[in-house]
């Protein structure tokens, strides 16, 4: 887990929003994908429930939330 990773994540817990959180950070949609992926893999725990349209965090991601700001 890295800063970036804990950033990206705390810029789509913002906009709900992949691509818009992206554009905030200046980075490609796919490059927050990636990030926010990996630091699933590393905390072993799915941080959003995607849906075609809208996403939602998980109760992990909730929980993440709250230490991500500390």
């Amino acid at each position: 887990m890295n800063l970036n990773q804990i950033n990206y994540f705390l810029a789509i817990c913002k906009t709900m929003n992949f691509t818009k959180a992206a554009h905030n950070l200046y980075i490609s949609q796919t490059a927050v994908t990636k990030q926010i992926q990996l630091l699933e893999t590393e905390l072993g725990t799915k941080l959003f429930n995607r849906n075609n349209k809208q996403i939602e965090l998980t109760e992990a991601g909730r929980f993440f939330l709250i230490e991500a700001k500390k």
